[in-house]
């Protein structure tokens, strides 16, 4: 025999591992720390003397699982954790040995999708046709899913870096940058579905009649992941630079090399030692220079003339306005010191 707080008592584990999840990926300075600090205490002071209230209630009323519904409700727990986990990983372990995050982050991932199959399979018939729907959804959303993103990754790369559509296909980096489009396609859908599972609520067996055990059954099984995803949603938002560098950092290595062939002996550019060249077509390059956190992208054509390359900064419209403003500035300045001169003198 289960209690009807169980649900609660699960309820106040996954409060603690979030409550410490996000302390962990917060940075610990400012206001907002201190006050995430008071508020999860104040919000688990409340959940543990609601649960010890209601426990010592004379009105129990008890919900007897089936072990499908048990184990789905671990794996739930267990997912919570794995979660923590790697937010506590990611914050202590060097740059170096990210294959220890990267496997908590694979685990995490099939531990979920465990639970949700476990969900589905705890109202299925016997004829397994839900389960067969989903494996058939999921195939051709990803077949779907994988076009779209390797065609968005391709086009990007294309404009960005001014080559051909067709020299995109065997770029690293377009799949580093189809992964990208990928996570935030299955991201969204990810979103869309965890509530409307949770609506989803399979028959449980109750002493006394009671519709809220299987509610909280459904919130102790997908509120976690829902907030799994958040969570990782936020961090990710936050992180977005430093993972897209990281990426195309790893990306440039083998997409590009550190001279270029030029007037039949190789070069590089004394004035950016760590400059990357992208071979494009026969003394066609592509330049990538770094520039602070980021790098500038140039076209590098082979001369006939000293230095025997031409480099020219590759530029869209936006670029060309952003220049003429400055311009402008530039003029307005200059015409106000010439006017406020005479005047001072």
């Amino acid at each position: 025999m289960k209690k009807i707080w169980k649900s609660l008592n699960l309820g106040i584990t996954h409060f603690l591992f979030f409550y410490m999840a996000i302390l962990v990926i917060m940075p610990q300075r400012g206001l907002v720390y201190a006050i995430v600090i008071w508020l999860g205490m104040i919000i688990l002071s409340g959940l543990v003397i609601h649960y010890y209230w209601n426990k010592k209630s004379t009105n129990q009323l008890a919900t007897r699982l089936r072990k499908s519904h048990r184990k789905t409700q671990s794996a739930a727990l267990f997912s919570s954790l794995l979660f923590l986990l790697t937010c506590i990983s990611f914050k202590v372990i060097d740059y170096i040995s990210l294959i220890i995050p990267n496997a908590l982050i694979i685990m995490t991932t099939l531990l979920i999708a465990y639970t949700i199959l476990s969900h589905l399979k705890s109202f299925d018939n016997k004829e397994k046709n839900i389960i067969a729907k989903v494996k058939l959804g999921i195939k051709y959303s990803w077949v779907i899913v994988t076009l779209i993103s390797y065609y968005l990754a391709r086009s990007l790369i294309s404009n960005s870096f001014d080559i051909p559509f067709d020299t995109t296909f065997n770029k690293l980096m377009t799949a580093v940058t189809a992964l990208l489009f990928i996570y935030i396609f299955y991201y969204a859908i990810y979103f869309l579905c965890t509530p409307y599972l949770t609506l989803i609520i399979p028959q449980v067996k109750k002493v006394k009649a009671t519709p809220c055990c299987d509610i909280n059954y459904s919130m102790s099984v997908f509120a976690p992941l829902f907030f799994i995803g958040y969570i990782s949603y936020i961090a990710f938002s936050v992180q977005t630079f430093s993972i897209i560098k990281f990426g195309y950092g790893f990306a440039m290595e083998y997409d590009t090399r550190d001279t270029f062939f030029c007037k039949n002996k190789y070069m590089w550019l004394n004035e950016h030692p760590k400059a990357r060249f992208m071979f494009i077509s026969e003394g066609n390059y592509r330049a990538l220079i770094p520039h602070h956190d980021d790098f500038t992208i140039s076209r590098l054509t082979c001369t006939n003339s000293e230095p025997y390359y031409s480099l020219v900064t590759v530029k869209d419209k936006k670029d060309f306005m952003l220049d003429a403003l400055n311009q402008r500035a530039e003029m307005l300045a200059i015409d106000l010191k010439t006017a406020i001169s005479p005047n001072i003198q």
